[in-house]
């Protein structure tokens, strides 16, 4: 059903808030608001060619804040733009914009990921697996990057580093060696 423009007004960051006379309200780029004027008459399918614009603007808007934050998984974006209600078909056209531009790659997440977590956290090869697969992280580029990144010897050290912190230089009893066999595990190293 035909509706009009009954309130067209200039947002921040060259925007443009339109409502309608029905009820529904669009916040979309100013240069694909030019055409519209309060009081024009709007059809069925520049309605629905609207309602995309603005989906897909605050998919791309939701994604850019997530990401400013911290790098993120493809999945996670996804299941982000999925709770805002966006239609599949333009949900799939952000993130693959997203990807084009090069501000969301799985093996470079992971990279990273696990590179700031074994640094940090001294966190072993199958807490890190377990918490790549928890952010969508496919299994074969997690594989890659724990063998590229993770090393026998680099586990070995930081293993070393927990215990020698924990201990504080004084010889371990029977309860502590449990306990640091549990630390351990905990962390994800390997034994």
């Amino acid at each position: 059903m035909p509706e009009n423009v009954v309130e067209w007004k200039p947002r921040p960051r060259d925007r443009v808030f339109i409502k309608l006379s029905g009820g529904r309200f669009f916040t979309i780029p100013a240069a694909k608001a030019e055409p519209l004027a309060a009081g024009a008459m709007l059809s069925d399918d520049e309605i629905e060619k609207l309602s995309r614009i603005d989906q897909y603007f605050r998919g791309q808007e939701k994604a850019m804040r997530l990401l400013a934050i911290r790098p993120r998984s493809r999945w996670e974006i996804k299941r982000a733009l999925d709770g805002i209600g966006l239609l599949p078909a333009i949900r799939d056209g952000v993130l693959l914009d997203l990807k084009e531009r090069g501000l969301i790659d799985d093996a470079r997440f992971a990279g990273e990921f696990v590179r700031n977590q074994f640094e940090l956290r001294q966190y072993g090869p199958h807490r890190l697996r377990f918490a790549l697969k928890k952010r969508g992280v496919s299994g074969a580029i997690v594989d890659d990057v724990l063998s590229r990144e993770i090393t026998d010897q680099g586990q070995e050290t930081a293993a070393r580093r927990l215990v020698e912190k924990k201990l504080g230089g004084r010889k371990p009893d029977e309860g502590d060696i449990r306990r640091l066999g549990a630390l351990l595990r905990r962390k994800g190293i390997d034994y």
